[in-house]
């Protein structure tokens, strides 16, 4: 099985420094870190399903081969991190249109 993947805009600061918070909270280092510019991210990104076309976003690879942005890809994502951020994963629970405004407003002001 693959490990999973996050593809990250490392142009953007915030950006990056969410990368960061991951590889410290990753202890098992289970998740690969791509940035978006990186020769690995472009060759995944040949692969990105239609419905993620355009779409400016965090994305996860799941080690299936599923594909996941935005708030989604963001609790997906602390489940493979270090106690507590697992718990983080809960926000699943909010509806979907909800987390990705909110995401999108946090998104807005990067850079």
């Amino acid at each position: 099985m693959s490990s999973p993947k996050v593809i990250f805009d490392n142009d953007c600061s915030k950006c990056s420094r969410w990368a960061r918070f991951i590889e410290k909270r990753d202890k098992h280092s289970r998740i690969e870190l791509l940035g978006q510019n990186s020769p690995e991210a472009k060759k995944a990104m040949i692969s990105i399903p239609d419905r993620f076309e355009g779409v400016d976003s965090v994305f996860l690879i799941s080690p299936e081969g599923e594909w996941f942005s935005k708030s989604s890809a963001i609790w997906r994502i602390c489940r493979y991190l270090k106690f507590p951020w697992p718990i983080a994963s809960t926000i699943f629970l909010v509806p979907l249109p909800i987390r990705d405004i909110a995401y999108d407003i946090y998104a807005r002001m990067r850079k």
